[in-house]
């Protein structure tokens, strides 16, 4: 009974390709173009968030019958004084 299972497990290896289950022995078949296609979703995702990160982050409101003036970070109080509205 062993050596039968012995000898099935012999054929079957026999029928796999060398280098693994992969396909064309490069590291990979049909999983690596779904790992690449992931990357590139999760980093295409990233981008956009970013970039609506600073989109939110740029536009400020200013409430009616107020004025603003803005502070940057990086060359501190800025001259201009702005109106009500969206800017």
């Amino acid at each position: 009974m062993a050596q039968k299972f012995k000898d099935a497990f012999q054929k079957m290896a026999q029928n796999l390709p060398k280098g693994g289950a992969g396909g064309s022995g490069g590291g990979g078949g049909r999983g690596a173009g779904a790992a690449k296609a992931a990357g590139r979703a999760a980093s295409a995702l990233m981008v956009a968030g970013g970039m609506g990160y600073g989109a939110y982050n740029s536009v400020y409101t200013v409430d009616g019958g107020h004025r603003a003036v803005i502070f940057n970070r990086i060359i501190g109080m800025k001259d201009t004084v702005y109106g009500e509205g969206l800017n």
